[in-house]
């Protein structure tokens, strides 16, 4: 079955699967999201795609296979990503860009289309001049719809950059560090094979106690607790 990618655009953001279309875990600042000012998730996250369009660039792809959504990527300058901050192992290197969030749904598991989804932001970023993706990765691989597994990042390329118990900082290098000017250089290739990640409907009822409701301060990375 034929498979292709669109860029992630106000028109395409609805074929984000489930409550991915509206989570706002990247997208807010921690500041907004106690507030209890934040408005409908859903708009506050088409606010985020415009804005990022707008003053960035490409920020996502949804991939599809045939005419069904099999998975997606986002990401963007750490500029643009407020939660970033709170993560201990940050910040991102001024260098690179933040790979956010990725999903691949449970049928399209073990496709290489996770490892598709990452070539395709590093293949955008080295065109654009960025030197590297870095990534907030969930060492305990506990089901998460924010954060990717970091055994999955490692098995792409990725290497730790700031090792952390729960929240390692990854990152793969777009392009060699001699010779940055080079306009011959070219996107890494990502190693074979790559184990992908699964999110079910249930695992997702887990991370949300309820639809559109922001996790708890003291469930976010960068906030630790007593005996941790």
């Amino acid at each position: 079955m034929h498979r292709r990618m669109v860029n992630l655009t106000l028109d395409s953001l609805e074929a984000v699967p489930g409550r991915c279309r509206s989570c706002v875990f990247w997208e807010l600042s921690p500041l907004c999201a106690d507030s209890g000012e934040v408005g409908d998730p859903g708009l506050e996250k088409e606010a985020w795609v415009s804005q990022t369009l707008l003053e960035w660039g490409g920020c996502g792809r949804i991939a599809y296979e045939g005419e069904r959504v099999a998975g997606f990527i986002t990401y963007a300058s750490p500029k643009f990503v407020p939660r970033s901050v709170e993560f201990p192992s940050g910040p991102v290197s001024p260098d690179a860009a933040l790979l956010m969030t990725a999903y691949v749904k449970p049928a399209y598991s073990g496709t290489g289309l996770g490892r598709q989804l990452v070539q395709a932001v590093a293949s955008d970023m080295a065109r654009r001049g960025v030197y590297a993706l870095e990534a907030f990765g969930d060492a305990r691989a506990e089901s998460n719809a924010c954060l990717v597994p970091a055994d999955f990042y490692r098995s792409v390329g990725f290497k730790t950059v700031r090792a952390d118990p729960r929240y390692p900082r990854l990152r793969l290098e777009l392009r060699p560090v001699t010779g940055r000017d080079s306009e011959a250089s070219e996107p890494a290739e990502l190693p074979e094979p790559v184990e992908w990640f699964e999110l079910d409907d249930f695992e997702l009822e887990q991370f949300f106690d309820e639809p559109n409701i922001i996790r708890p301060r003291s469930d976010r990375p960068g906030v630790r607790r007593l005996g941790r």
